[in-house]
């Protein structure tokens, strides 16, 4: 029951608009029994243990009850023109990222977030600051440029940082309306989303639905 319990898990993850008609009690069980057992390739056998297992798979209402009643009271924010850079990681870069900084207007809201990974670094920034920034580097540090990006914010009130499943629930969301997210950023009690902008009404609009 314990393997069912986690290929529960993982299909509903990967299927999130199937775990919400679910959980409002809009599928038979018995069907989507069938449908998992099909697009899982599993042992048909296994059917009356899979229904069995989706019976007691249950999700906590009062859960999704207090992520609808946070997101009530979420702000968002967009902006579009947004480019980010992925840079090698060595200590020339390192070194040059101390000249970018004097360059951003920031009483003008100007974007710059810089993001250290293990395998490089990336650069936010306007896209009116890619000439003058993308001049500080050499270019064969310069791995990648994605341009025609946009940026969702999402003001959480305080209390949000304790409550679980804020992040898959916005994912999840997003997922349902077939939007790609290009880079996810959090710095408390903010969550900043990337998209394609051709992808920012659609995404703003996915997000919006979730404070009714």
């Amino acid at each position: 029951m314990t393997n069912i319990n986690f290929l529960l898990q993982d299909f509903f993850n990967r299927n999130p608009d199937i775990a919400k008609a679910r959980n409002k009690d809009l599928v038979n069980r018995r069907a989507l029994a069938k449908y998992i057992i099909k697009h899982e390739t599993l042992d048909k056998n296994k059917i009356e243990a899979l229904i069995t297992a989706l019976r007691r798979f249950e999700v906590k209402k009062e859960s999704e009850d207090n992520l609808s009643s946070l997101f009530k009271e979420i702000n968002i924010t967009t902006k579009d023109n947004i480019i980010i850079i992925n840079l090698e990681k060595n200590e020339q870069v390192l070194e040059d990222l101390s000249k970018v900084i004097p360059l951003i207007n920031f009483s003008k809201n100007e974007t710059l977030k810089i993001v250290q990974g293990s395998l490089s670094v990336k650069l936010f920034i306007d896209n009116f600051n890619l000439k003058k920034i993308k001049d500080i580097f050499l270019e064969k540090n310069i791995l990648r440029i994605h341009k025609e990006i946009a940026e969702l914010s999402l003001i959480f009130p305080e209390k949000a940082i304790k409550t679980k499943g804020i992040i898959s629930y916005v994912t999840s969301q997003l997922l349902i309306n077939d939007i790609n997210i290009i880079e996810l950023l959090t710095c408390t009690p903010e969550l900043i989303i990337y998209v394609e902008e051709k992808s920012l009404v659609k995404a703003y609009e996915s997000i919006k639905r979730l404070k009714t």
